[in-house]
């Protein structure tokens, strides 16, 4: 099972190690001061408007009496109502430690973690609300909250294990912190505000944090006080992603394409919201950045910039933000334009301002600066004196030895003379050339007999043509203008073309007739293709254009019929051959991945009735049969009515036959699934066709229980 689906259902083990938990100091304190932790939309306090905007908030009553069932709903069920229940058969609920506009936080014991000796057997239940369970709105936000939060694991975010349906009551089971909201910290620290250094070990965690989430597209779209928690030991922790937006940032290879988000709901909280937000655009991680810089402010002030007026309505207004006292002067350039325009520049990212909220060091920089420029200076005085002594011993050095190669010239040899010219260590240029013009036929005569020698040569089938080439290139040196070298070369050449013509023909012979393996008594192409190389190393082989059409022909039917000893002989002549060709360039890529991926299957399916099989290869499964999924991810898409949706969960089913249990990609498309039947429950009910709405409820409800089933099995 993939990691995806083992985050799906948690802790499915006894080992508690996994669970990350804050123990409270004292259980009789939790409900006064967990008051405002682990709750999404909990009641705000005096100081900070707790709005949450939604663009397509469905307002008609349930079916059955228009009035009288809609007013009994409106009426909500105490909270309290739930205590001592157990959800799951595993979390007991103890009491309530947050209550908000839709759901309810409970502290529950896990009770596999109780049995497996955990002394932190302790989780958050977030519940949604009973009279909103039947809303698909707020279902749906549920099931995108536990999917983005679990997407994101750091020590600055809280993690969200396990997400269900237990009868009516959706659920989230989450991290259990203890300590206080910045909301509440902010509160705390009146008139004056955190000092700057005191402040900034929070930022940064919260930079730290928003900067991992924005590493994998995440965008909170709803950062504020309330939803940033200070632990007892000083550590940061944002929660709330249930109206978080995802960004693509790169693309899987292997992936089947997925529907993109339904972005019909934005919540947010006007009074942390950019210009952006406010005008309705899709959150940005400039958006977060606007909203952190906003919590600066109130953590450093005590105050709101704009006073708790939303940023649209502020600039309109003319309000002028100022700079808070605690707030070091070097640093509110960085918030000045932000707050001037309400916006956050697209450019500017979590870890530059991080550097600049840090950045203190410049004066010691200056006086290291300044002593290292000293020091330098002297060093290079001193050095300077070093060199001019050196230079002089030199020189003297030189005199000497000018002396004494003098006196050696009077008795040098012919064979002596290339050693001589070659070291030119005092040797005047009119004595060379008067060496090398007495010792002309001498010398030649040495350079045609290395040539010689490379001919006469059995280490190799051809000549060493490049040696040859060396040798001939060294000759020029000394003798530029020889008309004997030149002649010599210019046949040289002449015998190196016609070679790798012949060997360069006999491979696309080979290629033209598919002859790709070993034949008895012939060389292979490979063979041949690496004394093309012996010949000349950076030889351009173009095989013809029947060759190409040849290799095309075979590649496209070992494709088509996924055969993979095909693929492993295709792979390696395209590699060798074709791997310039830009007709072929994507078929080779692709013919790589699909060979090892019906490589793995093949040994998967071998190996599956053996006493030791092996893990089902995920990948390979999702290039094998990506046309399938695709093509199922476009029926759901096209999906307009329940009756398109129930013949596609059929043939999901069926489909998903191919795979383990738990599989993540057919979950992800059940989720979407169930998520459409929500949708189209919406839509019934708009429409006033309860009986519709509700059985669209009811699959949607089969579907997230029948993924919780599997990923547990598996």
């Amino acid at each position: 099972m993939d990691d995806q689906s083992k985050n799906n259902s948690i802790n499915k083990d006894s080992n508690g190690d996994k669970t990350k938990i804050v123990k409270t100091q004292k259980r009789e304190n939790t409900n006064d001061k967990m008051g405002n932790i682990n709750n999404e939309g909990s009641a705000p306090n005096n100081n900070e408007t707790n709005t949450k905007v939604s663009h397509n908030q469905n307002t008609i009553p349930p079916a059955g009496n228009p009035h009288s069932d809609f007013e009994k709903n409106t009426h909500k069920k105490r909270p309290d109502s739930l205590l001592g229940e157990t959800i799951k058969n595993r979390y007991e609920i103890e009491s309530l430690i947050g209550h908000g506009g839709l759901c309810d936080v409970f502290l529950a014991k896990d009770k596999i973690l109780e049995s497996s000796g955990s002394d932190t057997p302790y989780v958050a239940l977030k519940v949604l609300q009973k009279e909103y369970a039947s809303q698909p709105e707020t279902a749906r936000m549920l099931i995108r909250e536990a999917q983005q939060t679990q997407k994101l694991s750091h020590p600055n975010i809280i993690r969200v294990y396990d997400f269900g349906v237990d009868g009516d009551i959706y659920f989230l089971v989450m991290e259990y912190v203890d300590g206080e909201t910045l909301e509440s910290l902010i509160q705390r620290s009146r008139p004056d505000g955190l000092r700057y250094n005191a402040a900034l070990s929070i930022l940064n965690q919260t930079l730290d944090a928003l900067s991992y989430a924005h590493s994998l597209g995440v965008v909170h779209a709803d950062l504020k006080p309330a939803n940033v928690i200070l632990t007892s030991e000083g550590k940061v922790k944002l929660l709330d992603f249930g109206v978080s937006k995802t960004q693509q940032l790169k693309h899987d290879q292997y992936a089947a394409k997925r529907k993109s988000q339904d972005t019909d709901t934005l919540g947010y909280t006007p009074n942390y919201a950019s210009l952006d937000i406010l005008s309705g655009k899709e959150p940005k991680f400039s958006d977060d950045l606007f909203a952190f810089f906003c919590i600066t402010f109130e953590l450093l002030s005590c105050k709101h910039p704009y006073g708790r007026t939303p940023a649209d309505e502020a600039l309109k207004k003319g309000i002028r933000v100022r700079k808070p006292t605690n707030l070091p002067f070097s640093k509110w350039r960085l918030f000045a334009n932000a707050f001037a325009t309400g916006t956050v520049p697209q450019g500017l990212n979590c870890v530059d301002i991080k550097t600049r909220l840090n950045r203190n060091r410049w004066p010691l920089y200056s006086g290291i600066a300044a002593t290292i420029a000293l020091l330098a200076g002297l060093g290079m005085f001193y050095q300077q004196q070093q060199d001019t002594i050196s230079k002089l011993n030199l020189a003297l050095a030189e005199k000497d030895q000018t002396i004494e190669l003098a006196e050696q010239l009077l008795n040098t040899l012919p064979e002596d003379t290339k050693a001589l010219i070659d070291n030119k260590q005092g040797l005047h240029p009119v004595i060379e050339a008067g060496f090398l013009r007495l010792y002309k036929p001498h010398l030649l005569g040495e350079f045609e007999s290395k040539i010689d020698d490379v001919l006469n040569s059995d280490v190799t089938t051809y000549p060493n043509y490049d040696q040859i080439e060396s040798i001939l290139q060294q000759a020029k040196v000394y003798y530029p203008d020889s008309h004997k070298i030149e002649v010599l070369a210019l046949d040289i050449q002449s015998s190196k073309h016609s070679t790798l013509l012949s060997i360069a023909r006999q491979i696309n012979s080979h290629l033209e007739k598919s002859v790709y393996a070993q034949v008895e008594g012939e060389k292979s192409i490979y063979d041949l293709k690496s004394e093309l190389h012996e010949i000349h190393q950076d030889y351009p082989f173009t095989p013809s254009s029947l060759a190409s059409e040849v290799f095309g022909q075979h590649l496209n039917e070992a494709l088509q019929l996924r055969d993979a000893a095909a693929l492993v002989t295709l792979i390696k002549v395209g590699n060798t051959f074709f791997a310039e060709s830009e007709e072929h360039q994507e078929n080779l890529a692709f013919s790589n991945a699909m060979k090892d991926a019906v490589l793995e299957m093949k040994l998967y399916e071998t190996a599956k009735e053996s006493t030791n099989p092996l893990a089902f290869p995920s990948d390979a499964a999702r290039l094998l049969y990506q046309e399938e999924f695709e093509g199922l991810h476009y029926r759901l898409k096209q999906a307009r009515t329940t009756v398109n949706l129930d013949k596609l969960v059929k043939d999901i089913d069926a489909f998903a036959e191919n795979f383990p249990p738990g599989f993540q990609d057919i979950n992800d498309l059940r989720f979407q699934t169930a998520d459409k039947y929500l949708q189209f429950s919406d839509i019934l009910l708009n429409k006033r066709k309860s009986k519709s709405a509700r059985r669209a409820m009811k699959k949607a409800n089969e579907l997230l229980k029948r993924v919780e089933t599997e990923a547990e099995q598996s």
